[in-house]
């Protein structure tokens, strides 16, 4: 054997016996490699952990309020007259389908002339709340009517407002709005009278409701929290 063929064998013999060191690694040094190896896939989530928010919580919603309706307390029956000229005969609007009137958006209005001595010459009208006697005149238009009939107006821009409010036709001369001792859905009587003009003078006529009706969308408003943890 030849020096050259025995240096040979010797590095071919010792290349098998390490060949398990080369592929083969202990426990623990696979299972870092593992982890380094993990954490480099493309598009794996790493950092504080990501927990799905708590759902939100319902608030109260305010009952009392409805959406869209419309509100007439007579029986559509006119037998009573009013005595007092110049003055706005119409209802006081403070309940609606059973609950207290707390914000509306009148958008028409109808009522019931007994007389009308002629067209465009019926002047309706939308108070605000009442302080003592007094009510703000939210709007007051002249329209057309016809005698012995209910006829509506639609406001071109719906009167809104809080609280209650009033709302009547204005008796003078020929313009007799109906009145009567109806209630339609045992909502009582809310007639009133009040200064057409500059809105003093308001005075509850008891046992009787104008043919004066209103059609209001009263706003729900709901409430609702959503918390968030950071946890």
């Amino acid at each position: 054997m030849t020096k050259k063929l025995f240096f040979s064998l010797l590095i071919a013999a010792l290349a098998l016996a390490s060949a398990p060191l080369l592929f083969a690694q202990p426990a623990g040094v696979q299972d870092e490699l593992e982890y380094k190896r993990n954490d480099n896939v493309p598009n794996q989530r790493g950092g504080v952990a990501v927990r799905p928010l708590d759902p939100p919580q319902q608030g109260v919603r305010n009952v009392d309020r409805n959406v869209g309706i419309s509100i007439n307390y007579d029986d559509g029956v006119a037998n009573m007259a009013p005595t007092v000229t110049s003055n706005s005969y119409g209802n006081q609007f403070n309940t609606g389908n059973g609950g207290p009137v707390k914000s509306y958006s009148v958008s028409t209005m109808n009522f019931f002339m007994t007389t009308a001595s002629g067209t465009d010459n019926v002047f309706v009208s939308v108070f605000g709340m009442v302080n003592g006697t007094t009510a703000p005149v939210l709007t007051s238009v002249s329209v057309a009517s016809t005698p012995g009939a209910f006829a509506t107006h639609t406001f071109a821009t719906p009167i809104a407002g809080t609280g209650t409010f009033l709302a009547g036709v204005w008796y003078t001369g020929g313009d007799v709005p109906g009145l009567g001792t109806g209630t339609a859905g045992g909502q009582g009587h809310h007639g009133m009278r009040i200064n057409d003009i500059v809105g003093t003078g308001f005075t509850l006529i008891p046992g009787v409701n104008a043919l004066v009706g209103v059609s209001t969308a009263f706003v729900p408003v709901e409430l609702q929290s959503f918390s968030i943890s950071d946890n």
